[in-house]
């Protein structure tokens, strides 16, 4: 029998009834369209404070594999201590790890939060019960024709499903991916949070074991320069799935790989705080290569159907067990509770948040298409995003925390629109004069609220301005990418 302490299946159910029936204002019971194969009701919950299109819709799921306890432990105590958090207005501590009651409630107001704790709950109640096997990975799908029972649930999304990477066509095994991508209720229901919810633009699969924070690619290793080199693209069936080689690398934009990489790092830094624990952030497929996995299905989606919203996807390995005592559980908890709390955070966009509720949030998809199609494809520009999903969680507290500092940054980004907005016409305007000291001004004051790390970017940053003076955006990046000014303006302006 595993350790004491764990929920049972029932006991997830019953918490999550308990969440939206005592805090019915900001938590909502979702009844998932799928039973479980042996007939369970699956549930999940959405946590959020008030509503709006352009809210980002984070993603949490967990208890894939049966034997990995802790993980739907981990989500229904998040889940709870944000609720009462908010309720109470009150912030967070996880061992040394503190969040603030301004950043409870931008993580409920701004997002809207979905976590599926216990995704195999067949799975769960037999590896607790005393006449099952506390060992038990799989659901406890039973085909006709097979002879075992049960599906890898992390070997059955629509992910190069058939192409025999880290899976099985054997049932008897522990990774034997279904009959069919999707095959199975659970793994249904995961795809409908994501097909319901359209605006859910970032997730996390949380398992056990390995300290490790995993991003695609599961299949192969990464490359940024070929595009045509990617999953869907059947010149390269069975090509892929060997680390090392060079007949094939996963194609992802560099945008992509550089948010992961840096919302996984910050994730891996807020761990670390709790009690010194160092998680790895590395591609998933360094664990070991896989296919139908729930991130790389994630991610892929809008791959594939360009009318699928991107979703950075991540799978969380937590702790050194599968089953630990349940009090190195609450240790692990706590731990992964804050790096959870900071991946909300970095999943928050600081100018959407900003203007939230003012006239220039009319302009929010121009800015979107200015970033995606201009910006992300400059040398500086990506630089830039970077330092912006580096530091979201730090600047979006400075910023909510002074209405006034809220109301210049507003400002500064209204003047800054106006530039953006006529990178199109015959004559663009240019960054004028006033527009630079105003963001510099702008810039100092961050840096007195700042941490010694945000203050280095800031000062950083800083020291660029003097591309953007008198210069249109396009002009402005293109010179900060190279890092060379015009002599003309060069001389106009040496004594800056």
């Amino acid at each position: 029998m595993p350790p004491t302490g764990y929920l049972t299946e029932q006991g997830i159910g019953s918490c999550l009834e308990y969440l939206a029936s005592t805090f019915p204002s900001i938590c909502q019971l979702l009844i998932l369209p799928a039973t479980s194969a042996e007939g369970r009701t699956c549930r999940a919950i959405k946590i959020a404070k008030g509503s709006g299109a352009d809210r980002h819709g984070v993603l949490f799921i967990s208890g894939v594999h049966a034997r990995e306890l802790v993980p739907p432990d981990l989500l229904v105590s998040l889940a709870l201590k944000l609720c009462q958090a908010y309720t109470s207005g009150t912030g967070l501590a996880f061992g040394n790890k503190a969040y603030d009651a301004l950043t409870v409630k931008l993580t409920i107001e701004a997002l809207d939060l979905f976590i599926l704790p216990l995704v195999n709950p067949d799975g769960r109640a037999y590896v607790q019960s005393p006449s099952g096997d506390p060992w038990w990975r799989k659901n406890r799908s039973a085909s006709s024709g097979l002879p075992c029972k049960g599906v890898d649930l992390n070997r059955n999304y629509d992910f190069l499903w058939s192409s025999g990477i880290g899976t099985s066509s054997n049932s008897c095994s522990d990774v034997f991916h279904g009959t069919a991508a999707f095959s199975e209720p659970e793994t249904r229901n995961v795809r409908h949070l994501l097909d319901t919810y359209s605006n859910i633009c970032c997730m996390i699969d949380v398992h056990s074991f390995s300290q490790l924070i995993l991003h695609p690619w599961g299949d192969d290793e990464t490359q940024t320069t070929d595009p045509a080199m990617n999953f869907a693209n059947p010149a390269y069936n069975d090509l892929r799935g060997t680390v090392g080689d060079t007949a094939y690398k996963e194609y992802m934009p560099p945008e992509d790989l550089k948010w992961l990489a840096t919302a996984g790092t910050n994730m891996r830094d807020a761990i670390q705080e709790v009690r010194g624990t160092v998680y790895k952030v590395e591609p998933g497929v360094l664990l070991y290569p896989t296919s139908g996995v729930s991130k790389d299905y994630a991610f892929g989606r809008h791959l594939v159907n360009t009318s699928k919203r991107r979703v950075y996807a991540y799978t969380v390995e937590t702790g050194l067990e599968f089953q630990p005592p349940y009090a190195e559980a609450l240790s692990v908890i706590s731990e992964v509770s804050a790096g959870l709390i900071q991946f909300c955070l970095s999943s928050l966009c600081v100018v959407e948040e900003t203007v939230s509720g003012t006239d220039l949030a009319a302009a929010l998809d121009d800015m979107r298409a200015f970033r995606d199609r201009e910006m992300l494809r400059m040398v500086a520009g990506r630089r830039y995003d970077q330092e912006l999903v580096k530091h979201s969680a730090e600047l979006l507290q400075i910023i909510m925390g002074d209405p006034q500092l809220r109301k210049q940054t507003v400002g500064v980004l209204r003047h800054v629109y106006e530039v953006v907005r006529s990178r199109n016409d015959p004559k663009p305007k240019v960054f004028e004069a006033s527009i630079v000291e105003e963001a510099r001004n702008l810039a100092d004051k961050f840096a007195k609220k700042a941490s010694p790390a945000l203050r280095t970017s800031i000062a950083e940053l800083r020291r660029e301005v003097k591309y953007f003076r008198g210069k249109t955006v396009a002009q402005a990046l293109k010179s900060a990418s190279s890092g060379k000014i015009p002599r003309q303006l060069n001389e106009s302006n040496h004594h800056q």
